[in-house]
């Protein structure tokens, strides 16, 4: 008898673990930006997570640590996107982006794709504002 109250406790002591720190690891959360649907799906923890939808441009302001350390921050500012201070690019109207472990994608693509995507999108609107 004495076996099964030490398993039971040692189960419930496993469980009472994973229902704190399952939550602090693994999150996901979408909001809407403007015309852009915008998803955080990472492990760790999440500094901060805001949107400001009330002004002219719709604001998006993320921080968060990952488990092994890494922080990263993301802005969203109208169309324009930074990643950890950097200006990264543009996105377009009605684009969807991911905030992952590995960092930032849009529209499914992978993540060399959406820098690709993100400067053309920049080359272009320069482009058509110098005609």
């Amino acid at each position: 008898m004495r076996s099964f109250h030490n398993n039971s406790r040692v189960l419930s002591v496993a469980l009472l673990g994973l229902v704190i720190l399952l939550p602090a690891c693994t999150h996901r959360k979408t909001v809407q930006v403007g015309t852009h649907k915008v998803t955080v799906a990472r492990h760790g923890f999440e500094k901060r997570l805001r949107v400001i939808d009330q002004s002219s441009t719709p604001t998006l302001e993320y921080a968060g640590l990952s488990t092994d350390g890494k922080g990263m921050k993301v802005t969203i500012r109208g169309d324009s996107i930074k990643v950890n201070d950097k200006e990264t690019g543009k996105l377009r109207p009605g684009d969807s982006v991911l905030i992952g472990d590995e960092g930032v994608a849009v529209n499914e693509l992978d993540y060399g794709e959406t820098e690709k995507y993100l400067r053309a999108n920049t080359v272009g609107e320069t482009t058509a504002q110098n005609q």
